[in-house]
C-alpha cells in the first residue's frame, strides 16, 4: 500500500491509526497540524522522505490484520463517547498522578536539580490548568451540544457548535505548544542519570500524556469536527 505524499497527516492517521507511532517518532504534528500534507511535514522536518515513507507504509501493511474502527462511518455520539471513555479518563488520571509526583521530585531534588525542575514544574502547571479547563468545556458544553445536534439537526445549532469548535481548536494549539516546551525542558522526557523511581515515573507519564493528548486532538480536529 502506497502512501500519497499529498495526503494530509490527519487523513493518514484516520485511515491507519498505527501510523501515529511513526509520526510520534519523528515529532510530526498530526493533531494540531493535521491539515498539513505529509510532503510538507517531511520537508519541514528535513527528514529522509524515502525512509519515513517506507516506515509508514510498513505500518499501513500491518494494519491489514488489525480490527480498525472507521470513525468516519460511526455516529457523532459514538465518537464523543469514545473520546470521553478513552482520552478524558486517561487525561484526568495522568494529570492527578503527575501533579503529586511533580511536587515530590521537586522537593527531593531541589538542591541538586532545582533550576531545571522549576521550569518543568511551571510548564506542567500551565498545561494542567489548560487541559482541565478544556475537559470541563468539552464535557459541559461542546459534547452535549454535539449529541443534541445529532438528534435535532438545525443550522442554528450547528453555528453555535462552530463557536465552541473554534475555541477548542485554539486550546488544542496552546496545549501542543506547552508539550513542545516540556519536550525541550525534559530532553524529550529523558530522566537524568541515577534518577529515582518517582522521577522516572513522572517523565514516563508526561510522555504518555503527550502521546494520548495528540491522539485525543487528532480524533477531534481530523474526525469529529470535520464531520460536523
Amino acid at each position: 500500500m502506497k502512501i500519497n505524499l499529498k495526503s494530509t497527516l490527519g487523513e493518514i492517521v484516520s485511515l491507519y491509526p498505527n501510523t501515529a507511532s511513526i509520526m510520534n517518532k519523528y515529532k510530526i504534528d498530526y493533531c494540531c497540524g493535521g491539515n498539513n500534507t505529509l510532503e510538507n511535514a517531511l520537508m519541514e522536518k528535513s527528514l529522509n522522505t524515502e525512509k519515513a515513507i517506507s516506515e509508514l507504509e510498513t505500518k499501513v501493511e500491518e494494519s491489514k490484520f488489525d480490527n480498525i474502527t472507521d470513525w468516519n462511518k460511526e455516529s457523532l455520539s459514538k465518537i464523543v463517547d469514545y473520546i470521553l471513555d478513552m482520552h478524558h479518563t486517561f487525561m484526568k488520571d495522568a494529570l492527578e498522578e503527575i501533579n503529586i509526583l511533580m511536587f515530590k521530585i521537586l522537593k527531593v531534588n531541589y538542591n541538586t536539580n532545582g533550576e531545571s525542575l522549576l521550569v518543568i514544574h511551571n510548564l506542567f502547571g500551565q498545561l494542567k490548568t489548560e487541559l482541565e479547563e478544556h475537559l470541563v468545556k468539552e464535557e459541559e458544553n461542546l459534547f452535549p451540544l454535539i449529541k443534541e445536534y445529532e438528534l435535532n439537526d438545525s443550522e442554528a445549532a450547528k453555528n453555535y457548535i462552530f463557536k465552541f469548535i473554534a475555541e477548542t481548536e485554539s486550546e488544542h494549539d496552546k496545549a501542543g505548544d506547552l508539550f513542545k516546551e516540556l519536550e525541550t525542558a525534559t530532553n524529550d522526557f529523558t530522566p537524568p542519570e541515577n534518577a529515582c523511581a518517582s522521577y522516572i515515573r513522572t517523565f514516563k507519564l508526561l510522555d504518555a500524556l503527550e502521546k494520548d493528548t495528540f491522539n485525543h486532538i487528532h480524533m477531534e480536529n481530523s474526525i469529529l469536527f470535520p464531520r460536523i
